[in-house]
């Protein structure tokens, strides 16, 4: 009897596994979808609506400190990049809220200028986000680590991240766009 339990919990936890596994594979294969759905429609819209827009990429920690990116497209080409780095806690640990932010350090580059900073988001147009999306965050194990695609309002990406698993602070790794706007062409 005792075998036939321990046989049955044997069994149960296996299966157990196998869905856990499913539902992750599943649920990476829906991210796919959307990714493929969004970039089509990311092409479709660059060609109606013309290739040049602005767009932050912003980064936070749980600690208070965080970043923000700003990049502006003119027909398909990078021709500046600000940045931004922030505190919500001033010298005293203080909490002073994001509108009151503490600015820690800030940069703005033109097109001369491009990429001679290392601190924030890389200046780099929104199909190169794509590559970027698929290539390293949406191809990680999904047996190992939570992955996120979502999208704006204009159904273009928003959201290309993952987790490791059982992380606990600052595990995001990947792309978070706050805000996009078309400019006009």
């Amino acid at each position: 009897m005792k075998n036939k339990l321990l046989t049955l919990l044997l069994i149960i936890s296996v299966l157990m596994v196998n869905i856990s596994c499913d539902t992750n594979s599943a649920s990476n294969s829906q991210n796919i979808k959307a990714y493929n759905t969004s970039l089509e429609n990311w092409k479709h819209l660059k060609l109606i609506s013309g290739a040049s827009y602005v767009y932050e990429i912003s980064r936070g920690s749980v600690f208070g400190f965080g970043g923000t990116t700003q990049i502006t497209v003119k027909n398909d080409i990078v021709v500046s990049r600000t940045y931004e780095s922030y505190s919500i806690y001033d010298e005293n640990n203080t909490y002073l809220g994001y509108e009151n932010r503490l600015i820690m350090s800030s940069y703005t580059e033109n097109s001369e200028t491009l990429g001679t900073n290392t601190e924030g988001a890389p200046p780099v147009t929104i199909d190169e986000l794509y590559n970027t999306c698929l290539s390293e965050y949406l191809s990680v194990d999904p047996d190992t680590n939570t992955i996120i695609f979502n999208v704006n309002d204009f159904n273009i990406i928003s959201d290309c991240y993952y987790v490791p698993d059982g992380c606990q602070d600052d595990c995001t790794f990947g792309i978070t766009i706050t805000n996009f706007k078309w400019l006009d062409h």
